[in-house]
């Protein structure tokens, strides 16, 4: 049902069973999603903060002594004048590394179908085993359009949909699509992260409207390109856009094993391995 569902939401005319049939795809997606989960560790990083501004769940909090020895509140209490409080306590603890991701999607009409409905079960299992990482999704067809930001927290019932009710018409804008992701990637470039967001993009490789993209490439930090199918006239295309975009190519010859090779992609980039 997933796999028809634009071809079906075009032939029925009542909202009512569009949106069970919606409801119905979504599960669909997300049930076959979690079949495909496995376990994740994560790179760590040492912080330091006031005890008051330590996040719920760090791990391995312990006091710093020298920081709260030099705090000026110590010595105020030291000659009675004010109580410690808690920002006045520093604390060394280990938080998980933050790894920005963009993942660009191709909707096109030569997308849809089984490409589409399988891009969608690939985007579940990434949200769902990485569900407060800062992953922003970009989805482009004949113009581009954020689902998501890396710093926003959506539900991922309403991700799907949003994606399957995404207009997959004729064109490919390719341009489109890089350029909104470059926007996305340069928004995540002060915001603190260690490592320079890294970029997901999933294509057959043809465009059929703008220019071609691969000026584009040399701008992004890390890109790696996920080309779909088997066609070798559009594999020179992203070969460039993945050695100029400091990133490496992988072909995806076969449908069924999409969610698999984008669920260990984005794995291996927010665990912190190197990938390409």
């Amino acid at each position: 049902m997933a796999i028809r569902y634009h071809e079906i939401k075009t032939k029925v005319a009542y909202r009512n069973i569009i949106k069970k049939i919606k409801t119905l795809s979504v599960n669909a997606v997300l049930e076959k999603a979690r079949a495909i989960l496995g376990s994740v560790s994560y790179p760590l990083i040492s912080q330091t903060a006031p005890l008051d501004e330590v996040p719920y769940g760090a791990l391995e909090p312990e006091l710093d002594l020298e920081q709260t020895l030099e705090n000026e509140a110590l010595f105020s209490l030291h000659s009675n004048k004010t109580l410690l409080s808690s920002n006045a306590i520093w604390m060394n603890y280990q938080a998980h590394r933050k790894q920005p991701v963009v993942l660009t999607l191709d909707t096109s009409l030569s997308m849809t179908g089984e490409k589409l409905a399988l891009t969608s079960v690939a985007l579940a299992v990434v949200l769902l085993q990485f569900p407060d990482d800062p992953i922003g999704i970009v989805a482009f067809e004949n113009e581009a359009q954020v689902l998501k930001t890396p710093e926003e927290k959506i539900r991922i019932e309403e991700l799907v949909e949003k994606f399957l009710d995404v207009p997959a018409q004729g064109y490919t804008h390719l341009e489109s699509g890089l350029k909104t992701a470059l926007g996305l990637v340069s928004s995540t470039k002060h915001q603190g992260i260690f490592k320079p967001p890294s970029t997901v993009l999933l294509t057959d490789g043809k465009y059929t409207a703008g220019r071609d993209p691969a000026y584009l490439a040399h701008r992004f930090p890390h890109l790696i390109v996920l080309k779909m199918g088997r066609e070798k006239a559009s594999l020179d295309l992203c070969r460039e856009l993945a050695k100029k975009g400091h990133g490496l190519l992988r072909e995806v010859g076969e449908l069924e094993v999409l969610p698999m090779v984008m669920y260990g992609v984005v794995k291996d980039l927010l665990r912190g391995r190197s990938v390409g």
